[in-house]
């Protein structure tokens, strides 16, 4: 019974970090090969760098609010909230709420485009493309979202 348990865990485990990876390293790598190419290799190195190491000190930052908060665990507009006031909470939760929203649309459109390419040739249809992929996506979510931890998994 325990190691069952144990199994399941296990698979649930691997089935979060790789969504995770596929969610930070996905449109990367479609990305970043392109704005390398335009600004030039050693600025790019640069920029890769230097957000890299932005984006490190922001998780650590995070990680040791995450320690020193007593009680249960929160999300960021709990941790907002219980450091700087209803008026934090509000304002994580506004840019949170931006941020998610202007990176999923960023993101449709950049698959819209490749789509479009890949199918047509010219990037005439890509709003038609737009629309499909996110009626697939959205259909995927509300359907089985296990089943996007599955194909990250993959």
């Amino acid at each position: 019974m325990k190691n069952k348990k144990k199994q399941k865990e296990r698979r649930l485990f691997f089935v979060a970090v790789s969504t995770l990876i596929g969610t930070i390293i996905g449109a990367g790598i479609l990305g970043i090969p392109y704005v390398v190419a335009q600004s030039g290799f050693f600025v790019g190195l640069l920029h890769i760098i230097l957000l890299g190491l932005i984006m490190l000190l922001v998780n650590l930052y995070l990680g040791e609010i995450a320690l020193r908060t007593p009680g249960t665990r929160q999300q960021l507009t709990g941790y907002a909230q219980t450091y700087l006031g209803k008026f934090g909470k509000l304002l994580m939760a506004f840019s949170m709420i931006f941020g998610i929203y202007g990176a999923l649309t960023a993101y449709i459109v950049g698959e819209g485009e490749v789509l479009s390419f890949v199918f047509t040739t010219t990037l005439t249809h890509k709003l038609l493309f737009c629309i499909i992929f996110w009626m697939l996506m959205s259909c995927l979510v509300v359907f089985e979202i296990k089943m996007l931890g599955r194909g990250e998994a993959v």
